[in-house]
């Protein structure tokens, strides 16, 4: 657990350390007044070059309190396509760990498992006009899942499982391309009678780019 707390604390402080890298003052002056700075064109309409459409970050993803209790770390690129689209690629690693007693001994045993894959995303700003920063959210992400927990005694099999996710982001910007996102998606895939990644259909994060 000591190693999960030290991954975490150290994901967070290399994704705001990147964050806080894209939070600088427009060096073309594409702000206009009272409004944001242009995310993927110049004043004059050109295209930014790629590498300053560029987000990096991370955050915490599949978070769960209790038993089972799970947390999620997740790296993210991502680029943005045009003024309201973002696209992107992740990497997911989920840590599991469910407590139960066994019955013969009465001791209390922890069965842990290492879920790890990908995910490719786009964000696209629904209405701009009405309310700034809410993107329509749809992804595809697919992990590798441990069939049984570590801790039976059994021999530890994996099953890659595919989830379509949909939803809503809302990024609370603190820079031209840095943000706070806070997601909320549903697995179009779950099934509680089969393997899954997360323990619910909803998948809630708070992320970093």
């Amino acid at each position: 657990m000591k190693f999960i707390q030290k991954s975490l604390f150290l994901l967070l402080f290399l994704s705001s350390g990147l964050a806080f890298g894209q939070i600088t003052e427009d060096p073309e002056d594409r702000r206009n007044p009272g409004k944001e700075p242009n995310r993927a064109t110049t004043p004059e309409g050109d295209p930014l070059p790629f590498s300053q459409r560029l987000r990096f970050g991370g955050g915490i993803s599949g978070l769960s309190i209790g038993n089972p209790f799970s947390i999620g770390l997740s790296p993210v690129l991502a680029y943005q396509a045009s003024e309201r689209a973002v696209l992107g690629v992740g990497i997911n690693y989920i840590y599991t760990r469910f407590r139960v007693v066994d019955a013969s001994t009465n001791q209390r045993i922890n069965l842990t498992a290492n879920q790890y894959g990908g995910r490719v995303f786009g964000l696209y700003e629904i209405i701009p006009s009405v309310i700034q920063n809410l993107y329509a959210h749809g992804e595809l992400e697919t992990n590798s899942l441990q069939d049984t927990y570590k801790g039976l005694g059994v021999p530890i099999t994996r099953t890659w499982v595919s989830a379509p996710l949909v939803g809503l982001t809302y990024s609370q910007r603190i820079g031209r391309l840095a943000g706070i996102n806070l997601s909320a998606l549903y697995n179009l895939n779950y099934n509680a009678n089969t393997l899954q990644a997360y323990s619910s259909p909803w998948v809630f994060r708070i992320s970093f780019f």
